[in-house]
């Protein structure tokens, strides 16, 4: 997954400014699939919560393990909806620059 499309995916479906170490756990569930993290309970509840299995963590004291459901995530209608809307945003501002480019060096 390359920098751009984990920006996209933190900044859309995984951004939570009520738990201050989202960032690194979510980054963790990009990267492997799988996270510790202290507490019982999902930092995520609906949206990208669907996608990510809680239990108990072995061997850890009030603990659960996430486990990321990258697959399934990625062919859900919610993504794919999301997903296509930023397409359309992107292209937008890639003919804003395009013809910004024409007109400049067109001076």
């Amino acid at each position: 997954m390359t920098n751009n499309q984990k920006e996209f995916l933190l900044e859309y479906f995984f951004k939570n400014q009520y738990y201050p170490g989202w960032k690194s756990i979510a980054n963790k569930l990009l990267n492997t699939g799988k996270c510790i993290v202290a507490g019982n309970n999902c930092i995520w509840i609906e949206g990208i919560g669907n996608f990510i299995q809680v239990e108990k963590a072995e061997d850890a004291i009030d603990c659960s393990l996430y486990t990321f459901d990258l697959k399934n995530f990625l062919n859900s209608e919610w993504f794919k909806e999301i997903h296509n809307q930023y397409i359309n945003i992107l292209a937008n501002k890639k003919k804003e620059i395009e013809n910004e480019y024409k007109e400049i060096t067109n001076l």
